[in-house]
């Protein structure tokens, strides 16, 4: 490479020794390409573009000045989360350095100008089985436009610093500090069908047997939570169906299965296929099926078996999820507000010398008490992953 920085490189050129470079899943995406796996086209912006860009902002002076205050260790949970919060904004705010921004734009100007971006975060030492990182980093899609890309990389570069990320960090041991983020920039696939898969079960990881889970559209739904699957249970290797539960469909839907047994079964080949490659049974995200089958991500599974100590969840609870939200909004509009009208009438009908000292209590969701709005850009999509 030279003495010369690399801000940019395409997925093509990506090898197996460029993981610190590009971060884990753009490597493994460029070996399943390599081997001749479907892989959508794309490129990234690697580490040192990340660490350019905090030079040029003088964003690592504040980090280490939002975490220098005491221990890290020592760090409250609330303390963690106002320097999140203002090393985030931070990063949101400060501009791209221009050497950087031209070399997206001349990656951009080799695909069509209408193209929809998958903008994804891909750090350096994510995603073992032994430290899984899923989840924990921001990743959006269906980004159009020069400008608004430019935002969703400052974005993925941001959620580096959230909370359940240096959370995480310190609890498998990892210097917050030390820790850089690459981005991957692909061309999102519009497919019929989008799932996930799995080599193995995640849950009884020993048994003999790999799942695969598939919804209408993009597999976002999926991994946010929103949407309820079709879920296979397969014999490993071959595509035997040991088992089927139909998902849920919306506005009278007919329930049919989206996945034949022939889908099934090239799933369940690729799989074993992504497995010799890598070394390991996978998680792969998905999409199409039959001849437009497609691979977005490969990753080891994260199983009690592969990593019984994993607190991952925990700190995924720190931010919910759009379907976690949506069961949040249910409870408090159709329960926790009528049970408060229905106390307040109650209360008003009853004389003022016969009303109780003391009122029952009602369960309160959130420490605040406040419902907020959360709105985004017309088919953008925020993801974690």
């Amino acid at each position: 490479m030279g003495a010369r920085q690399r801000f940019v490189i395409s997925l093509a050129e990506v090898r197996d020794t460029d993981e610190p470079l590009v971060g884990g899943k753009a490597a493994r995406l460029a070996t399943l390409a390599r081997a001749g796996f479907a892989v959508p086209d794309g490129f990234c912006l690697t580490i040192e573009a990340y660490r350019r860009f905090l030079t040029s902002a003088h964003l690592g002076d504040m980090i280490r000045m939002e975490l220098g205050r005491k221990a890290f260790g020592d760090l409250r949970w609330e303390e963690i989360w106002d320097a999140s919060l203002r090393i985030r904004s931070a990063f949101t705010a400060a501009a791209v350095p221009v050497e950087i921004a031209s070399e997206i734009a001349d990656a951009m100007g080799g695909f069509p100008l209408e193209t929809h971006w998958a903008v994804r975060s891909t750090a350096p030492g994510e995603d073992s089985s032994q430290r899984p990182f899923a989840g924990l980093h921001e990743s959006y899609l269906g980004i159009t436009g020069f400008t608004p890309v430019l935002d969703a990389v400052r974005l993925v570069w941001a959620s580096l610093w959230s909370d359940a990320a240096m959370l995480y960090r310190l609890e498998s041991a990892l210097d917050p500090g030390r820790s850089s983020m690459a981005v991957l920039l692909q061309p999102m696939r519009n497919e019929p069908v989008s799932g996930v898969a799995f080599g193995r079960d995640p849950v009884e990881f020993r048994a003999d047997h790999a799942l695969i889970e598939a919804v209408p559209g993009q597999c976002s739904g999926l991994v946010d939570g929103e949407v309820e699957p079709d879920r296979w249970k397969l014999k490993r290797f071959t595509g035997e169906v040991l088992d089927y539960q139909p998902g849920a469909r919306e506005n009278d839907e007919p329930n049919l299965p989206l996945l034949e047994a022939a889908h099934l079964v090239s799933l369940s080949k690729a799989l074993g296929n992504v497995e010799s490659l890598l070394g390991w049974p996978p998680d792969v995200e998905w999409t199409g099926r039959g001849d437009t089958l497609t691979l977005l991500q490969a990753r080891p599974i994260t199983s009690p078996t592969a990593s019984s100590d994993d607190q991952k969840a925990y700190y995924l609870t720190l931010r919910p999820g759009t379907g976690r939200l949506r069961v949040l909004q249910h409870r408090v509009v159709d329960e926790l507000i009528p049970e408060l009208e229905a106390i307040g009438k109650r209360l008003a009908s009853e004389p003022l010398d016969e009303r109780k000292a003391a009122t029952p209590g009602i369960a309160c969701a959130g420490s605040s008490g406040q419902t907020k709005a959360i709105s985004g850009e017309p088919g953008v999509r925020r993801i974690r992953d």
